[in-house]
């Protein structure tokens, strides 16, 4: 809603982002997670508060999802056709864990912007005392 106010296309605020267009297409759809970085850069662009950035709602089933559709992609694709079963459930382990880091990690960056900004407002409240 805020892109299209800014009257912005999807192509425009994937530029933006330096991200490719159908990358950015499946951010606004929530299909995958906007990162602490992203949902920085948007709120500076759009004057909003980054948490409404950050889609922590329904994560682990957009993170099921996602990772469901790139190993039926994988899958289908025939390369796991010679692999032993176990080291496929081993890929698939691995991915959701890889999954389940990095929007771990999202999250600790947005909590340490968060810290920084109270660490400021503090600093500022002692000098004026």
């Amino acid at each position: 809603m805020a892109r299209k106010v800014k009257g912005l296309t999807e192509a425009q605020l994937a530029k933006v982002l330096k991200m490719e267009e159908r990358e950015y297409i499946k951010m606004e759809r929530s299909l995958t997670e906007v990162s602490a970085p992203q949902a920085l850069q948007l709120a500076k662009l759009f004057g909003l508060d980054a948490e409404l950035f950050l889609h922590t709602e329904g994560r682990d089933v957009r993170l099921l999802k996602y990772a469901s559709d790139q190993i039926s992609g994988f899958m289908k694709s025939g390369y796991t056709d010679t692999l032993p079963q176990q080291y496929v459930v081993n890929i698939v382990s691995l991915g959701n864990a890889a999954l389940r880091l990095a929007a771990d990690l999202n999250h600790a960056v947005y909590k340490q912007y968060e810290l920084e900004q109270d660490n400021e407002a503090l600093r500022k409240l002692i000098a004026g005392t």
